[in-house]
């Protein structure tokens, strides 16, 4: 089964709700810029192995090259380190919906609009 790309406009859903595709869409772009981040450090590393190897003794080459495979490293490190650290305190933080919205423009709309459900109170100590 083939999937769409939540980014194209075929993909907006006919029933006029456009709202629900914008944060399959962040989320689309959102994990294609980590494989692009992980394949931009792949090739640094490679470019600052490249550097090091045809550094023929002269010692300022051989340092950018492993000053470039050490960055690279510790940005993907840092790339990640960061997912799997949003990921591990609540994976709805990698995993953007439309569910995060319930609510919030109920303070400013009239009691009883249409769509509109206060949050529940039943957890509240008094």
């Amino acid at each position: 089964m083939a999937q769409t790309n939540p980014c194209s406009i075929g993909a907006l859903p006919s029933s006029g709700n456009k709202a629900e595709a914008l944060p399959k869409c962040i989320n689309q772009i959102y994990v294609w810029s980590l494989g692009i981040s992980a394949l931009l450090a792949l090739l640094m590393v490679v470019v600052g192995g490249y550097y090091y190897m045809t550094s023929a003794g002269n010692a300022e080459n051989a340092t950018k090259g492993v000053e470039m495979i050490w960055s690279a490293v510790i940005g993907l490190a840092l790339l990640f380190g960061a997912y799997l650290l949003l990921n591990t305190i609540n994976p709805d933080l990698v995993k953007f919906n439309t569910d995060s919205f319930n609510g919030l423009d109920c303070a400013t709309s009239p009691p009883g609009a249409t769509g509109c459900t206060p949050p529940s109170t039943s957890n509240v100590r008094e």
